[in-house]
């Protein structure tokens, strides 16, 4: 009790790890928040990037009708670029 360091000042209480004021805890969670973050970002970036071919065949396709419809182009250079586009 008397000349012992735990308490919650000392930081006995959680084994040192944490030294038990406010300003400590903040700056733990901000770094844990930070690596989180990281995490996040990284997964995110992976499966964008695997769906990415896909999607720009999509927009492509899209921006073909479209010029199509707006009477940009005929009916056999659509059907051309169209095939080209679908080609793996």
């Amino acid at each position: 009790m008397w000349g012992c360091d735990y308490g919650p000042m000392a930081g006995g209480w959680w084994g040192g790890f944490f030294p038990g004021n406010l300003l400590s805890l903040l700056i733990w969670g901000l770094a844990l928040f930070l690596i989180v973050y990281v995490v996040i970002r990284i997964f995110r970036s992976q499966t964008q990037a695997s769906q990415g071919p896909f999607r720009d065949r999509s927009d492509s396709e899209a921006i073909l009708k479209a010029r199509f419809a707006k009477g940009e182009i005929s009916r056999e250079e659509f059907v051309k670029m169209r095939q080209i586009l679908s080609q793996p």
